[in-house]
């Protein structure tokens, strides 16, 4: 056995169904699926030998990883494109999940890791029961988030959950008032843009304070560009 096999069968049993459902762009085991304002990732996980060997798996079992990029937030790291179109790694997303397996493996307990064994006598049951728990729950994981008021809905009411979704921050974190400050601008909601946006400001004054980086300072800069442009910008649409 090995994760040429398994990559030929999730090829042949799970791929189809994902273009069904607009998971139409690949490379290797990574899968996308564009709107208007993210991309939409799926991506079967594979383990090198150390990680495999901590896990107690082989190194061609496999997770099911999902992830939501939001594309009007500033990129922090650099996003892959191919023919001009984003290609983000699924841990850049600002959303991220998982798919839990539907059978047991008694060998080995772990819900969101589906073992395939040397011999791969499991191969094909785990590989059927990952595509219909795609089709039971990974599919309906992104609903969540399929429009910007159920996103702004997460951000400022849902603590964030290993089992369920995660990624976005506690509450009060700089990466959670990120969020917020870009999806509340998208929904014009420019007062709480600028607050979040603020709280940024204070954190990397306070970071700087302690730390002395110069990186803070840039940020404390760049930031206060983005509260001019949307001031700027609120104030054009209602003087217009």
């Amino acid at each position: 056995m090995d994760s040429k096999t398994v990559n030929k069968e999730l090829n042949s049993i799970i791929r189809p169904i994902l273009k069904q459902n607009g998971f139409d762009k690949f490379s290797g085991r990574t899968y996308w699926r564009y709107h208007s304002y993210k991309v939409d990732i799926l991506n079967f996980q594979s383990f090198n030998s150390y990680n495999a060997d901590v896990l107690g798996c082989t190194t061609f079992s496999f997770a099911v990883n999902l992830s939501v990029y939001l594309t009007y937030l500033p990129e922090k790291t650099k996003i892959k494109e191919k023919d001009g179109i984003l290609r983000p790694d699924e841990a850049q997303g600002h959303f991220r999940g998982s798919v839990k397996k539907g059978f047991e493996q008694p060998e080995f307990p772990r819900k969101d890791i589906w073992l395939i064994d040397n011999n791969g006598e499991y191969i094909l049951t785990a590989i059927n029961d990952c595509k219909n728990q795609i089709q039971a729950t990974g599919l309906d994981w992104y609903n969540k988030f399929d429009t910007k008021e159920k996103i702004f809905a997460i951000l400022t009411e849902d603590e964030m959950d290993m089992d369920g979704t995660w990624g976005f921050g506690n509450f009060d974190s700089p990466n959670r008032n990120e969020l917020i400050a870009y999806t509340a601008y998208e929904l014009g909601q420019t007062d709480i843009a600028i607050q979040k946006l603020q709280r940024l400001i204070d954190f990397n004054k306070e970071q700087y304070e302690i730390m002395k980086y110069d990186y803070y300072l840039e940020q404390i800069k760049r930031i206060n560009k983005e509260i001019e442009r949307i001031k700027t910008t609120h104030n054009n649409v209602y003087t217009k």
